[in-house]
């Protein structure tokens, strides 16, 4: 959007907006050299400073629940659909489902 010079492109936040709690791509493995240096680097992550940093380079990645980040900002006084732990199991089923009703093309197997 920041590119367009006639200002035509924008986006549209829908509601309840969906979230989840869990970050996928992050973590530490049972079998790392050094599991609580691993820890401590997702501590970090987690902490306002941490949050400070992933807004800055990467926009709207920071938590829905980090106060003041971009995140926060764009979904103030809107209602979340929040996956939370105890509906983790379910997710794929429901994300399923949500594909079949928009009716996105599958891929072929071969």
């Amino acid at each position: 959007m920041s590119k367009d010079p006639t200002g035509n492109l924008s986006y549209k936040i829908i509601e309840p907006i969906p979230t989840r709690i869990v970050d996928h791509s992050t973590g530490t493995l049972n079998t790392a050299n050094h599991p609580h240096a691993a820890l401590l680097w997702l501590e970090f992550l987690a902490s306002p400073e941490g949050q400070a940093i992933i807004d800055k380079y990467e926009p709207l990645k920071a938590s829905v629940f980090t106060p003041g980040s971009a995140v926060a900002q764009e979904i103030r006084g809107k209602e979340l659909s929040v996956v939370d732990m105890d509906h983790f199991p379910e997710l794929e089923e429901s994300m399923a489902k949500v594909f079949a009703a928009f009716g996105f093309p599958k891929a072929d197997k071969k």
